[in-house]
């Protein structure tokens, strides 16, 4: 390995002269980190709730393996030549993300510091493991410069193992990844203040239908209508991303946008116009210009499906939010408008059980879109939902509890 004076700040190219034995040790070093990503417990789940490869843009392959041990920026223990644990560094960059979260829960984070983006241990070694971060605090030229603290990006919480070492080393744990964020809400690794409190009773609640007026069978068939009508005379049903419209990588799902994420676009009111219908459902509980996000969604029956996910929202880093539902922050509701028995909405519970819903149409649903959840449409019709992110107010509180 690079020692950590001879670390290289320049990103390093691949050469093609590379031997092919420096290729293979490295390979052989990935496969280290993708039998750690995937438990057991996840390996013959179904598609739709198998965890996902942490970041699919950030695989660990011999590439960047190799990059980050030129960089000097890997570091691993082989024992009986087995690796028995490693990890990965990178410098923080400028991105928004790291701003925000700069500026809302650990000031001190600037562009330069290094993170550990990756790590990965053997049963019985995580106490090595911890010993040599430890010692990189203690190295005169500080490597995690001069924080009492480390921070994580693309690390699975999820896993009990990554939670035992960010526990024992009073880590700082951020990630801009949708599937840790679920996780988030089980075991926060936040230090100091921003540390995740007991759960107080608007914490732990379940998908639940809100004491609401529901919208009769007959309404919701002709929204229903209204909008295939609306769709096939703008742009026939595709995945193409026309119109800020978007598939997800299963190609089973659809979403209509109709008050976009970015707090900077525009709602696009011609949609209303043309599905009418559509407003009386958002105006039985709240108006378009409460709405953070507002989409139709559909999903493809026969096994069509919407992966495990969480979804935060555009006020992604306002950490006031991970104490459940809170009057002025965004609550997230479910109205299904066509939907079968054979529809199942799955969701994880703070418990980290998972749970089975099976949603009414013409009904109100609160859900905690921090949690993992994900869809399978088992039945022979599609599934349609209108989602709408809303401003809380104390009429939703009383209609939750």
């Amino acid at each position: 390995m690079v020692s950590v004076k001879e670390k290289k700040t320049k990103k390093v190219k691949v050469k093609d002269d590379i031997s092919d034995e420096v290729k293979d040790s490295f390979r052989e070093h990935a496969k280290f980190y993708q039998q750690y990503d995937v438990p057991p417990q996840w390996e013959n789940q179904p598609i739709a709730c198998k965890e996902p490869n942490l970041d699919p843009f950030k695989k660990v392959n011999w590439k960047n393996l190799w990059e980050a041990d030129q960089k000097g920026r890997l570091f691993f223990k082989k024992e009986n030549d087995q690796i028995v644990w490693s990890y990965i560094c990178a410098e923080a960059k400028s991105g928004r993300g790291i701003k925000d979260v700069a500026e809302d829960v650990v000031a001190h984070i600037k562009t330069g510091d290094l993170q550990i983006t990756r790590f990965a241990y053997a049963d019985g070694y995580m106490d090595d493991l911890i010993k040599d971060i430890e010692s990189k605090r203690e190295l005169e030229n500080d490597l995690f410069d001069t924080r009492c603290d480390l921070f994580f990006t693309d690390v699975n919480m999820e896993l009990q193992q990554d939670k035992d070492l960010c526990n024992a080393i009073n880590a700082t744990w951020l990630s801009s990844k949708v599937t840790a964020v679920g996780s988030e809400v089980r075991g926060i690794w936040y230090s100091g203040e921003l540390k995740q409190p007991g759960v107080s009773k608007y914490e732990d609640i379940k998908i639940q239908k809100m004491k609401l007026s529901s919208i009769n069978k007959k309404e919701c068939a002709e929204l229903v209508q209204e909008i295939k009508d609306y769709k096939e005379a703008v742009n026939p049903w595709s995945y193409d991303g026309i119109n800020g419209n978007y598939g997800g990588p299963e190609k089973t799902w659809y979403t209509i946008e109709v008050v976009p994420i970015n707090p900077n676009s525009e709602v696009d009111y011609t949609i209303l116009e043309k599905i009418p219908k559509l407003a009386k459902v958002v105006n039985e509980i709240t108006s378009v210009d409460k709405c953070t996000w507002l989409v139709i969604t559909r999903v493809e029956p026969k096994n069509g499906v919407i992966q495990r996910h969480t979804d935060i929202g555009h006020d992604s880093w306002d950490y006031q939010t991970k104490n459940g539902p809170k009057l002025g922050r965004s609550l997230r509701i479910h109205f299904p408008i066509q939907v079968d028995e054979e529809c199942i909405f799955t969701q994880v519970g703070l418990d980290g059980e998972t749970e089975d819903f099976r949603l009414k149409t013409g009904e109100y649903y609160y859900m905690d879109k921090r949690k993992p959840h994900w869809v399978v449409n088992n039945s022979e019709n599609y599934r349609f939902h209108v989602i709408m992110d809303i401003e809380c107010e104390q009429k939703h509180l009383d209609a939750l509890l």
